[in-house]
């Protein structure tokens, strides 16, 4: 029996098998939310060996016959891996959801088939486009959390998920375009199908890179008198919505500001909220509170380090450490925090900066 694969073909199988060797391996890394980004890859690729099968019959004198039942939801175990990696579970309704997905990809099409295919479709592309949105609003809310809560932001906003969720976005605009072409030209949705196989293929190899470079976000809540994670999505976190800057709140930011120069406690390359509260001996949430009603924690530190920098350049150590030597001896830990950070306070880029000096001189 001689088997015949096109070059689409070849795409889906080592898209399923690579799919499935990462999710094998995820579900063993830790941090555990790698647990749920391996069942969204294994969920992934048994979307594309269903595809598989259903080509590999179209060119060939044998079929192979897979379930719809071997259909999961990918989506909702994307978002699960996002909230378990945010605040270090699963939300309660978030589960409402995975039934609500498993109804969808499994009960229904099991009960009445093909008939109302393209209903189906259509209520999926709804269902999944909903959860692609609810998941840009979380990752939204948690970069906003973080500024409030560290001075480096690296690896912390899960901003690699948000290319995910405009590829997803962009499968489906390319999804709903094959279907109404596909009713006037029965050709032209096969250069669709093409394309949404490389991209698929690509995208799992790029989730299987990001994923093994995420750590664990969060090991601890971001606020003390916060305890759920429930509790941490509903309630404003930013304290700069819900209050007032009065003029005690800004003789205590100004007290604030010189504890944190005259100790220079922003040189410390792991300083956050708490730390902070802890070396100044007051409450995390008024720290908070004050703080980001006029700027945010991750804003205010970075703006120490670069005056700190900005004095380090000028000194006799300039010319025993590189700008990077400089920038760390200053409390930052991430090049990329550094020159972003100098660039957007002083319009120009540290090396500029130090070649402005030198003509000065």
């Amino acid at each position: 029996m001689q088997i015949t694969l096109e070059l689409f073909q070849i795409f889906d199988l080592l898209a399923f098998t690579t799919a499935f060797v990462l999710g094998l391996l995820f579900l063993f890394k830790s941090p555990k939310a790698n647990v749920y980004l391996g069942l969204f890859l294994f969920s992934l690729g048994l979307e594309v060996f269903q595809v598989f099968c259903a080509t590999i019959t179209d060119y060939n004198t044998f079929s192979i016959e897979i379930s719809s039942l071997v259909s999961l939801p990918s989506l909702v175990f994307l978002l699960f891996y996002v909230q378990y990696n945010i605040y270090g579970c699963i939300l309660k309704k978030s589960w409402i959801l995975l039934v609500i997905g498993l109804v969808l990809t499994i009960l229904i099409p099991a009960i009445i088939g093909e008939f109302y295919f393209l209903l189906l479709q259509m209520i999926d592309y709804i269902f999944n486009i909903s959860i692609i949105l609810y998941i840009f609003n979380m990752l939204f809310k948690h970069q906003k959390n973080v500024l409030n809560y560290y001075s480096e932001l690296e690896l912390k906003t899960l901003s690699w998920i948000k290319t995910i969720l405009y590829i997803y976005l962009g499968f489906y605009l390319l999804w709903i375009t094959e279907d109404i072409v596909g009713l006037f030209n029965q050709e032209l949705p096969e250069i669709f199908a093409l394309i949404s196989t490389i991209a698929t293929c690509t995208l799992i190899y790029w989730i299987g890179y990001k994923g093994m470079a995420q750590p664990e976000i969060f090991n601890q809540t971001l606020y003390k008198e916060i305890s759920t994670p429930e509790v941490v999505e509903e309630v404003n976190i930013d304290p700069s919505e819900n209050s007032v800057f009065n003029e005690k709140d800004e003789l205590e930011l100004t007290k604030i500001k010189e504890e944190i120069i005259a100790k220079k406690l922003y040189t410390n390359p792991g300083l956050n909220l708490r730390t902070l509260a802890i070396d100044l001996e007051i409450k995390e949430k008024e720290l908070s509170r004050i703080i980001n009603t006029k700027t945010s924690f991750y804003q205010l530190i970075n703006s120490f380090r670069v005056a700190e920098f900005k004095q380090l350049i000028q000194s006799p150590k300039a010319a025993q450490l590189s700008l990077l030597g400089l920038a760390h001896e200053s409390g930052f830990s991430s090049k990329s925090t550094f020159y972003s950070t100098f660039k957007k306070l002083e319009g120009m880029t540290p090396k500029q900066y130090e070649i402005s000096i030198k003509m000065s001189e």
